[in-house]
């Protein structure tokens, strides 16, 4: 009976240390290649290549889902989407200024264009008086000559 005891208990043992070894077949390269792709996510990013790293994240996180750079990469995820997030809401208040701004520029001009609109017109010049015709020169009679 010892040695059928000892027989299972090797059976198990091995089928144990099997299934670890497998484990690790399977999933160590894994890791080994979501490691890489996270590096280069990371240049990615550090090159404001942020479109290439979010390619690269997503390429992780469907590949490799259980794995430490699949965490770690959606973490990246969403701080990318953050900064796009804080970026677009300072551009569009930068945007809301300038329109503010336009605006009121605008309703001055408004209000100038409605002031011009209500005055009369000026009253149009009198006609200038016609011109005087020219003094008809008058022929020089001859002059006597004068003796000497």
């Amino acid at each position: 009976m010892r040695g059928r005891a000892l027989l299972i208990g090797t059976a198990l043992v091995s089928s144990i240390l099997g299934a670890i070894v497998a484990y690790l077949v399977l999933t160590v390269p894994n890791d080994i290649e979501a490691g890489a792709l996270m590096r280069q996510a990371k240049r990615e990013v550090d090159a404001h290549h942020t479109d290439r790293a979010r390619e690269t994240l997503a390429l992780i996180v469907q590949q490799y889902p259980r794995t430490d750079a699949a965490a770690s990469a959606t973490l990246a995820l969403l701080k990318l989407n953050d900064a796009d997030r804080a970026r677009l809401a300072a551009e569009l208040a930068a945007m809301k200024r300038d329109l503010a701004s336009q605006k009121q520029d605008l309703g001055g001009v408004s209000q100038k264009v409605a002031e011009i609109a209500a005055t009369p017109p000026p009253a149009p010049p009198p006609p200038a008086p016609a011109p005087k015709p020219a003094p008809k020169k008058k022929a020089l009679a001859p002059h006597a000559r004068r003796g000497r």
